[in-house]
């Protein structure tokens, strides 16, 4: 596997360089950047898949959990590549999908979570994974949001600023993914609850405890928005509160009972 990763490496980094190289610059976004980056995320994919596979698909550990979490920002981040909406964000997404591949080869397969004759663990657990990806993508539109009102209101634009889109449109991206996140968290929630025997049980109370927190958050803004119009700092902040407290729960318990505790 080691052939795959350094192919994943180059072709993320190619990707990551080239937008980078762009926003340094004045012209239109190439489609060669687009095709590395499908190109690093099928690699990435065959590279994830030959990891799990190693062990006969049964064991999920931090290492494995953050790199899916990685692939399917990446892959997200394809979405509506011909807009700038999330442009000066993939080559963050990719530089963190390339080391997440570093870690997963760095880490042995046969350890962490069980999840071999397991049906309901693991669709609890790709739910869970889906709606992180994508309530981390929220969370970095989030970021661009405030770095928006920070030029607008100090009146500061800079090179990139003929890259960033409209506050309306990142707002707007924002809230639906934050949405669509927040329906998929409850859903992963529940699936716990009906599949697992005890969602309090030694080991997954800080991680029951924190994601309802966090959905609870979540849950609050998408109200405040839809219902009452709410918009601005305060619900971008919540969100950002919500997201520490969701990775807390996800990876903060898992990396305590794959690493510290194995």
């Amino acid at each position: 596997m080691s052939g795959l990763l350094a192919l994943t490496l180059i072709l993320y980094f190619a990707s990551a360089g080239m937008l980078w190289r762009q926003l340094a610059s004045v012209g239109s976004l190439r489609a060669t950047s687009w095709w590395l980056a499908v190109a690093a995320v099928i690699s990435h994919g065959a590279l994830l898949t030959c990891y799990l596979a190693t062990d006969g698909f049964d064991h999920l550990n931090v290492a494995s959990s953050l790199s899916t979490v990685a692939f399917l920002l990446a892959l997200f981040s394809l979405v509506r590549v011909q807009r700038n909406s999330g442009l000066i964000l993939r080559p963050v997404i990719y530089v963190f999908a390339a080391v997440s591949c570093i870690i997963l080869l760095a880490s042995p397969a046969n350890w962490g979570a069980t999840i071999a004759n397991t049906h309901g663990l693991v669709i609890h657990i790709v739910l869970s994974l889906l709606a992180y990806a994508i309530l981390m993508l929220a969370t970095l539109y989030a970021v661009q949001l405030l770095y928006l009102n920070y030029l607008l209101k100090n009146h500061r634009m800079n090179a990139l600023s003929s890259y960033l889109p409209p506050l309306m449109v990142v707002e707007k991206y924002f809230f639906r993914l934050l949405s669509t996140g927040t329906l998929l968290l409850f859903i992963a929630i529940g699936s716990g609850y009906v599949f697992l025997d005890d969602m309090f049980a030694q080991g997954q109370a800080h991680k029951t405890l924190l994601s309802s927190v966090a959905a609870i958050i979540y849950a609050a803004i998408v109200v405040l928005h839809r219902l009452h119009g709410v918009r601005g700092r305060a619900l971008v902040v919540a969100s950002v509160i919500a997201s520490l407290l969701l990775s807390l729960g996800y990876f903060g318990s898992r990396f305590v009972r794959d690493v510290m505790l194995s």
